[in-house]
């Protein structure tokens, strides 16, 4: 299943990682600073609009913080895209 991913900065949870690593997504939305992801599927969970590389930087921090690993456990989306494209993940 597909998800939503901000294109500002948006940050991919694989919830595979969070079961590994024993975080309850509770304290990821937390450290997120949220009630609720953006978007989520079996697999994922989305988080964003960001607006910057500090704010990806902080959040990424934090997330490290529970013991995640970047690019193995998430990954932050970002780039230079016009208004009109949306973009979805999924996991293979």
């Amino acid at each position: 299943m597909k998800i939503s991913v901000s294109k500002d900065y948006g940050i991919v949870i694989r919830k595979a990682a969070l079961r590994e690593k024993e975080v309850e997504t509770s304290k990821v939305l937390e450290v997120m600073e949220t009630t609720e992801p953006l978007g989520e599927s079996d697999e994922l969970l989305s988080f964003g609009p960001h607006f910057g590389g500090e704010a990806s930087y902080e959040l990424s921090k934090r997330l490290d913080s529970l013991g995640l690993t970047r690019k193995r456990d998430y990954f932050v989306f970002y780039g230079d895209f016009p208004d009109w494209v949306g973009f979805y993940v999924c996991e293979k």
